[in-house]
């Protein structure tokens, strides 16, 4: 085998001779040199190509990680530095020309801090103007090339010149003035190339000077960049200007004369040049003319954001001398150069959608109280326009400033309310439904007080003298209905506990904000005074009267959602202003004597009651106000005209008299009370409900029995009589009915039909039976009920059918005469007896009807004293008159037609025991018989029968009075098995027992629990 001693070569393991060191230039001298390329390629190549991979990366992190590591790569001091340095430079310029991943921004960072370093080595090899020349040499294209590589070579060279200016080589105090000016000329020159080219690049020139780097540089380097702007003709350029008003703001520097005003482009005279200028239309600078761009700007220029900086400072100065909030230098700029152009009715969808984005720009960027002067007219009209139909071109492009709006509303109060505020005075109450957004109720939802204010005077202007098309009547009723809406939005886009944030007063004395009792007082004043022409122009009809009557009680119904200081002291002040003109109102002139005695009565009653809404009265300040909320209510009522009102009021004298001696104050108030939840009123409800509150824990059992009698009535028109005549008509209403026969029962009208115009019944029977018979059919009620008004309506029509045949004579129905021949004396004769017959049915439907309101009235009456019920039993559930209520409402339960009331019922139910449970406190009663009587009367209503919600109401209900006696002397618990027990014998000989056999097993399942608890 042979060795390395034997011969000039030696033998590597692959079987190749390897020549000695003699032989190995000319090795080398021998092999191709693209071979000898990939020979010399050393792991140092490889890292760096690992690195400039990673640049390229479209991650972030990723990209500044690798500028990290080429950096120190480069930083280390060798002898080969300075050509890896050189080669680095040279590599990342090339990558900057291309368009792969996020090369671009990668390779800029790279080389600013390669450059950095290679600047401050100091050697000849690493000059301005050497890396200028170079960035030149190799994005310059060479022989014929696609648009998009000349286009790529062009960036690159853009963003090297970028990475030139944040290497911060011209801070450099040691760096010659001419290398300063090559660059800058390479720089202006690129930048005057093409118009996309001049955007970036004076982006870029902007960004650079108004840094901290850019600030260091000296006048001279300065001057030179305005030289060169000059000599391109680039001031009337958007970037012309936005680079004029910074360089106007450093000291020793020389503008041009003869481009722009002496006070610069801003200037009132300059406006239509600077609007020209901001659109790129050609305009003349000096001896050239500026060139358009040849195509759309898809996003506008920096230079809008710089002009409107520069202006918001400007008017921020001219307000802090003048000691005024002046926006008059940007809703001048903002009109001539935004709405008179960009939105300019003849301006192309292209422009508008430009003045669009300027928008956006606009509200993102100007203080509060300069926000409300963008939405001039014609931008207005063109979101308006946009939005109102889903096809047109712009419809989404226009809702991004209000989105942009909306958005910074809800971080700024003073910018929501200052754009509140420019909508309303500009018209645009209805601004929502015109643009398919909610732009404005946001708006006012997040406004603060002080604009709310402003907005209340411009709309009370609004509805005094609205601005009219044409001077019509209708049209003065219809603007102003609209603002009496909007009015009525303001109040309700706030939350009942929001209404009073940053009011003034104390917790026992509040006062309302400002705009708030504004918002009532324009409402009083335009429904109730009587205004002078001067005043009001056209003239308040009474339909606009009537609407604001009816906005005022719906934000009144708003405010009692309030605790009760804050309501009783809202409707308070708003009385007295109404109060405040005397007789120069409608309503009160027309009062009779005694009931205008009473309103003044009420008006020092009101004062006196007040004085008692001090913390040392304890309780009583609480009913002093509940019947400041009454006397408010009865004497709206007299402005209203309402009849009931002279009755109220002096029930409430009395009751307000005798409270603290008699306790049928109480019931009295009670009836008040019944009478206000029975109107179909949002308001009067809320009031019931709110004084309730308040009386509850002084309810009688009078005035309960009074309630739930309510609970008792027929769900049908003698129900409905029964309830709301007086005891004084009562024996006459009953006579009349048995003589005339003009109430019918809608539960029995299938038994009903006309002869000779009069009603019979087929078959008759008592109360007691129909009541049995309505029992019995218990959850299938609702079914049979459909299919007897089914069969009524069947009824009717045989009947009328054989009433016409009675009119016409049997000849002129029959099958094959439709009575076409007959002639005029033979019609005139039937035309009697055809009026009878049509008058009989018109009566009968009337009556159909007449039921059908009164199921609705009752049943509504009902739900809402189930309501103020709810209220008693969650603050009265240890009260043992609470008891009284369980049995009516499972009745209640049963015998109501209508599912919802049945489950607000069982709702009240639930309620109260649920209460008793988290307060663990249960009802003490008296003896123990009455609540055996109770749990009785509850096995009883359980055979009756009825829907699975009356089922387990009963069972729970007995269950709950069982815990009840329990608790009081465990004793009773054999009693109350007792009363099961037989209950179940009865259930189990009884096949057709309605009895629920669930209520059994929660029997059995309730008492395994209370043996654990005791």
């Amino acid at each position: 085998m042979p060795t390395a001693a034997n011969g000039p070569s030696t033998v590597v393991a692959n079987g190749h001779k390897r020549p000695h060191d003699g032989d190995a230039a000319q090795y080398s001298e021998q092999i191709h040199p693209s071979r000898k390329r990939r020979l010399d390629y050393s792991e140092a190549d490889a890292q760096f190509a690992r690195i400039y991979d990673e640049l390229a990366d479209d991650i972030q992190a990723v990209r500044l990680t690798a500028a990290g590591k080429l950096v120190r790569a480069l930083s280390t001091t060798s002898d080969a530095q300075i050509p890896r340095l050189q080669s680095a430079i040279a590599r990342l310029i090339k990558g900057l020309c291309s368009g792969r991943k996020a090369a671009r921004l990668g390779f800029s960072i790279a080389l600013a801090e390669v450059l950095r370093l290679a600047f401050g080595l100091g050697v000849a090899e690493f000059t301005l103007a050497g890396v200028t020349g170079q960035v030149a040499k190799l994005t310059t294209v060479e022989g014929n090339v696609s648009g998009q590589e000349k286009r790529d070579y062009l960036i690159g060279r853009r963003f090297a010149f970028q990475a030139i200016l944040q290497s911060d080589v011209g801070v450099n105090a040691a760096l010659p003035q001419h290398e300063w000016q090559a660059f800058i000329g390479a720089f202006v020159e690129q930048m005057a190339e093409k118009p996309w080219l001049r955007r970036d690049c004076g982006a870029m020139l902007y960004e650079f000077l108004a840094s901290r780097s850019g600030t260091q540089l000296s006048s001279e380097q300065m001057q030179t960049i305005i030289d060169w702007v000059s000599a391109k003709a680039l001031w009337k350029t958007p970037e012309g200007v936005a680079l004029w008003l910074l360089f106007s703001t450093r000291t020793g520097l020389r503008l041009p004369d003869g481009v722009w005003n002496k006070k610069g482009p801003l200037a009132k005279s300059e406006r239509h040049v600077l609007s020209k200028v901001l659109q790129e239309v050609p305009v003349e600078d000096g001896d050239s003319t500026t060139t358009s761009s040849g195509s759309r700007q898809a996003a506008p220029s920096f230079a809008w954001s710089v002009i409107m900086r520069t202006m918001h400072y400007s008017d921020k100065l001219a307000a802090e001398h003048r000691e005024l909030p002046i926006t008059e230098d940007f809703a001048t700029f903002w009109t001539a150069c935004v709405d008179q152009t960009l939105f300019n009715e003849s301006a192309s969808s292209e422009r508008k959608a430009l003045g669009l984005q300027v928008l956006s720009l606009a509200i993102s960027t100007a203080p509060p109280v300069a926000v409300g002067c963008v939405f001039s007219p014609n931008v207005l009209r063109c979101i308006v326009a946009q939005r109102a139909d889903p096809q047109r071109y712009l419809f989404e492009a226009a809702k991004a400033p209000l989105n942009q709006l909306i958005s910074r509303g809800k971080q700024d109060s003073a910018v929501a309310g200052n754009a509140a505020s420019s909508l309303i005075r500009a018209g645009a109450i209805n601004f929502d439904q015109a643009t398919k957004t909610k732009t404005m109720d946001i708006l006012l939802m997040q406004a603060d007080h002080s604009k709310l204010e402003d907005a209340m005077d411009d709309l009370k202007t609004m509805i005094l003298k609205p601005v009219l098309k044409s001077e019509d009547q209708g049209s003065a009723d219809n603007a102003r209905r609209m603002t009496a809406d909007f009015v009525l939005t303001v109040v309700r886009s706030r939350k009942p506990a929001e209404l009073f944030l940053g009011s003034f007063g104390t917790d026992y004395e509040p006062t309302p904000p400002r705009w708030l009792s504004a918002a009532l007082n324009i409402l009083v004043e335009m429904g109730y005074w009587k205004l002078d022409k001067s005043l009001a122009s056209p003239a308040i009809s009474d339909a606009t009267r009537q609407v604001c009557r009816q906005r005022l009680s719906s934000i009144i119904g708003h405010v009692m959602k309030l605790p009760l200081a804050q309501a009783s002291r809202t409707l308070r002040l708003t009385v007295e202003h109404l109060r405040s003109v005397g007789e120069k109102s409608y309503g009160y002139p027309a009062a009779g004597k005694e009931v205008k005695a009473l309103v003044r009565k009420t008006d020092k009653r009101m004062q006196d009651t007040s004085m008692l809404s001090m913390p040392e009265s304890g309780k009583s300040e609480d009913v002093s106000r509940a019947f400041v909320l009454l006397y408010a209510m009865a004497v709206l009522q007299v402005y209203n005209q309402d009849t009931d009102a002279g009755p109220a009021l002096q029930d409430l004298h009395d009751c307000a008299g005798q409270w603290e001696e008699d306790t049928q104050s109480v019931s009295t108030l009670v009836e008040l009370l019944l009478s206000f939840v029975s109107k179909q009123s949002t308001l009067y409800r809320k009031l019931a409900e709110q004084v309730f509150t308040t009386f509850a824990a002084s309810l009688t059992p009078e005035g309960l029995q009074s309630m739930l009698a309510v609970l008792a009535q027929r769900e049908n028109l003698s129900g409905q009589q029964e309830l709301f005549r007086n005891e004084e008509d009562e024996a006459e209403e009953g006579s009349e009915e048995e003589e005339e026969g003009s109430i019918i029962d809608v539960d029995d009208m299938s038994d009903v039909e006309l002869v000779n115009g009069e009603a019979v019944k087929a078959n008759a029977s008592d109360g007691s039976q129909e009541e049995a018979e309505e029992d019995d059919e218990g959850p299938e009620e609702d079914s049979e009920s459909e299919a007897t008004n089914d069969d009524e309506d069947l009824d009717a029509i045989a009947a009328f059918d054989q009433k016409l045949a009675a009119a016409l004579g049997s000849a002129a129905m029959a099958d094959d005469d439709d009575g076409s021949d007959m002639d005029d004396e033979q019609m005139m004769a039937v035309e009697p007896a055809l009026q009878n017959v049509f008058k009989e049915l018109k009566k009968k439907s009337g009556q159909k009807q007449d039921n059908r309101d009164a199921k609705d009235t009752i049943v509504s009456f009902k739900n809402r004293v189930l309501d103020l019920l709810s209220i008693y039993v969650k603050t009265q559930y240890s009260n043992v008159l609470a008891l009284d209520i369980i049995v009516p409402l499972v009745v209640l339960i049963r015998e109501t037609t209508g599912k919802p009331t049945a489950e607000k019922a069982f709702a009240a139910l639930k309620q109260y025991f649920e209460a008793c449970n988290k307060h663990k406190t249960l009802p003490v009663m008296p003896h123990e018989d009455a609540g055996f009587a109770l749990l009785s009367l509850m096995h009883v209503e359980m055979t009756k029968g009825g829907s699975k919600l009356h089922s387990n109401a009963c069972s729970r209900s007995s269950l709950f009075l069982s815990k009840v006696l329990v608790a009081m002397n465990p004793a009773c618990y054999g009693r109350i098995v007792g009363m099961y027990a037989q209950l179940q014998e009865q259930w189990w000989k009884d096949p057709n027992s309605k009895v629920q056999s669930s209520v059994f097993t929660e029997w059995t399942s309730w008492s395994v629990a209370m043996r654990r608890q005791a």
